[in-house]
């Protein structure tokens, strides 16, 4: 027998920050939510877990903020890039809390527990959240059906709208005939750890030597998430019952102070090591139809390296509540909106994407000379500098020139 859910507005399939913000967002404006997520309880998925200025400004938009807060989100306010092409003591460090007026320095936090807080915001706001949502199917249309199991129970809604936000699975995209072409760039791995007593907890650090791009984003009291990007040919480097120890080590690097012991020295993990392909996603199929729009990562998504993926999905939500809350049509002639600005924010976001990945993710000599070309450039013109800008504030505040041709073979040309 199916269980049958009857007068349902919305039915949100994913439940990480784009769909469990869009159902927090949707019941605190009245209409009514199904939220569905296939995890039994939120687990560390190690990505998605620093979040722009810009970012946090949507998260205050949407009303769901103080998930951040409560959920761990730490501060980062300043950024130094190291690199193996400069000495340690004259690395360039950046305010990151003046770019979004009353917002501060981006965030750093464990995904799962704001996840959590978010889905659990929705819920007492009226939602009924289904964690262990399993085998959904979702069915679009002028009335689109949504079909899922629940602890071996068959449930079927048959809402006004389904928002398909389970992110690079593209569970609901691939199931109403959405594809993606992708491009990989490089590799990475991240992993949790704590015991950095020693490293500034308001410093992230970001950098490039031999053939690892590494980062280190603080979430306070000694804790922080190690990334580490490398070349494709590389990726079983971490693999293995010794991958954790070998990611650890990596981070003995003469580009960092003391060659980085704060980190190597002294991280524990506590978290899961994972290794993922750098993978930009493009559809191929119109994400808004009869019934069904996607958000998130599940609508296309740019090269990770750049760090806008949850700004975006906050973005999205936004603009996709803001249709639902706004009016009674939830055609698709009613997100041409949402799909015009998102067209324009991802070509730029992976322009920009491109940059920092050939800038930051090219490894060897002539990628070490480039680096050190484009970072002279930077210190003669301010304005050669505007890279640092995407993922601090929102693409459409960044100037014009840098998203052109000019401005990219200005960047990368062969003599400074």
């Amino acid at each position: 027998m199916t269980v049958e859910h009857n007068g349902i507005d919305v039915v949100v399939v994913g439940g990480g920050i784009a769909g469990a913000s869009a159902a927090a967002n949707l019941v605190q404006n009245g209409l009514s939510v199904v939220l569905l997520e296939k995890q039994e309880t939120y687990r560390d998925i190690v990505r998605g877990e620093w979040i722009a200025p810009w970012g946090l400004r949507e998260a205050q938009t949407l009303g769901v903020e103080e998930a951040f807060g409560l959920g761990g989100a730490w501060e980062i306010r300043e950024w130094t890039q190291w690199d193996e092409t400069v000495d340690p003591a004259e690395a360039e460090t950046v305010d990151m809390t003046r770019f979004v007026p009353g917002v501060g320095g981006p965030m750093s936090f464990p995904h799962h527990e704001v996840c959590a807080l978010m889905a659990e915001q929705a819920e007492d706001g009226g939602a009924r959240v289904v964690m262990g949502a399993q085998r959904v199917r979702v069915t679009a249309g002028t009335s689109p059906e949504v079909r899922w199991t629940h602890a071996g129970q068959e449930h079927l809604a048959r809402p006004r709208i389904v928002i398909g936000a389970t992110g690079r699975g593209c569970t609901v995209g691939r199931q109403v005939g959405v594809s993606m072409a992708t491009s990989v760039h490089h590799w990475g791995g991240g992993l949790r750890v704590t015991g950095l007593d020693d490293w500034p907890m308001d410093v992230q650090a970001m950098g490039t030597e031999d053939e690892k791009m590494f980062m280190v984003f603080p979430q306070g009291d000694g804790n922080a998430r190690l990334y580490i990007n490398f070349p494709t040919a590389n990726r079983k480097l971490y693999q293995g019952p010794e991958g954790e120890r070998r990611f650890i080590a990596d981070f003995e690097l003469a580009s960092l102070p003391d060659r980085g012991k704060a980190v190597y020295g002294a991280a524990k993990p506590i978290g899961p090591l994972k290794l993922w392909p750098s993978v930009a996603m493009f559809p191929e199929q119109p994400i808004v139809m009869d019934g069904v729009v996607l958000v998130g990562d599940e609508a296309g998504n740019a090269d990770t390296v750049l760090g806008t993926g949850l700004s975006c999905s906050l973005r999205d939500t936004r603009a996709v509540c803001e249709v639902l809350t706004g009016g009674d049509d939830w055609s698709p002639a009613a997100f041409e909106g949402y799909l015009a600005e998102r067209k324009f924010r991802m070509d730029r976001l992976h322009f920009g994407a491109d940059i920092i990945a050939k800038l930051h993710c090219e490894f060897g000599p002539v990628a070490a000379e480039r680096r050190r070309r484009a970072r002279e450039l930077m210190a003669d013109n301010f304005a050669a500098s505007v890279t640092g800008l995407l993922n601090m504030v929102p693409p459409e505040d960044v100037p014009e020139f840098g998203f052109s041709e000019f401005f990219a073979e200005r960047l990368f040309r062969e003599r400074a």
